[in-house]
């Protein structure tokens, strides 16, 4: 498998940072004005910040001819025009391949050699990963080789929400950047010039903070809240049968529906970790509002790391029905322990 220029990435990833973007921006800046720009960054926080938007934009702005301040693309001139059409000689994206698991070797050692050569456009080679977390042991000990000799003026971006997925020989030879959540006004405020209108309450805590979340979340939210609503106060209520309640959420949309479970539970472990009503919303319902007082915190946790497993189980599994019944029969689990359900 080739390295590709992805024009779909670039096409759906406008060359703009996002507010929330602005100490991880400042702090690169600063680091080239000192010429202490790495020549490998580890780009890593939660899903949905704009982690690939900024990788993009950070790449398009090393590549400009006359970038303007803090690492922002001109956006006219032709190194611009061709990072935006995701054809840029100089920029490459690495990622799964639809018909496979993860990014192999050959994908990178084809990465690795591209940034050894020469720039085709006279300035920087930029490669990023996205998500690093998917490239197998192997591919990530090819980067390494890379990382101990790096040719001059070359940067490899690894963007990942899970950087304890990348082999530690490999994380402590990159510079972390973290992409911060934004605080509520901020990310409100955007979600609402997004959005075009005010968001619905709860949207955004529902998308964990995560404002690219809560906006693809949006055309959809009052519909899945209610059904999830609905369907977990009748699992755990014993009015619900596992099989068919994974029935009811197997199919087109599981992802959200998984999504929404997990950002429930969560919240649900807040308030009682945090003991304070005021900063967590937990769904209306006598069954559900009392489940955040009996729930077995050490089960819940358990069950929040199995879920997020069993979104890459999912992703190439022909028996999706399978792993969602496990799911709900140890989410389930969790709370008659306490005798909830």
């Amino acid at each position: 498998m080739s390295v590709v220029h992805d024009p779909e990435v670039a096409a759906a990833v406008s060359l703009e940072y996002l507010p929330w973007h602005a100490s991880a921006r400042a702090r690169l800046a600063a680091a080239i004005a000192g010429g202490r720009m790495p020549h490998a960054l580890l780009l890593h926080g939660a899903e949905g910040l704009g982690k690939e938007r900024f990788a993009a934009t950070l790449a398009a702005g090393l590549l400009c001819i006359r970038p303007g301040p803090e690492l922002m693309p001109c956006g006219s001139c032709a190194d611009c025009s061709l990072s935006r059409a995701g054809s840029h000689p100089d920029l490459h994206w690495l990622r799964r391949p639809e018909d496979r698991k993860s990014i192999g070797v050959d994908a990178v050692r084809d990465a690795c050699e591209q940034l050894g050569m020469t720039s085709l456009r006279g300035g920087y080679r930029v490669a990023v990963v996205a998500p690093a977390d998917l490239m197998t042991s192997n591919a990530q000990n090819a980067f390494l080789k890379t990382l101990e000799e790096p040719a001059p003026r070359t940067l490899l971006i690894l963007v990942t929400a899970r950087p304890s997925r990348l082999a530690a020989t490999l994380r402590s030879r990159c510079q972390r950047i973290e992409i911060p959540r934004p605080g509520t006004h901020e990310a409100h405020e955007w979600l609402r010039k997004e959005l075009g209108s005010d968001p619905p309450p709860g949207l955004l805590g529902r998308a964990g903070g995560a404002p690219l979340r809560a906006a693809a979340l949006a055309p959809h939210f009052t519909t899945l809240e209610s059904q999830m609503t609905s369907l977990l106060a009748d699992l755990l209520g014993g009015r619900a049968e596992i099989t068919r309640a994974a029935a009811d959420l197997v199919g087109e949309g599981l992802g959200a529906r998984l999504d929404w479970l997990e950002s429930w539970l969560s919240t649900l472990l807040r308030s009682r970790l945090w003991q304070d009503a005021t900063r967590v919303e937990i769904p209306d319902g006598p069954l559900l509002q009392r489940a955040a007082g009996t729930v077995n915190m050490s089960a819940a946790f358990r069950f929040v790391d199995r879920l997020r497993e069993s979104r890459r189980l999912l992703e190439g599994s022909g028996a999706p029905q399978l792993v969602v019944e496990a799911l709900l029969i140890e989410l389930v689990a969790a709370f008659r322990r306490k005798g909830v359900a």
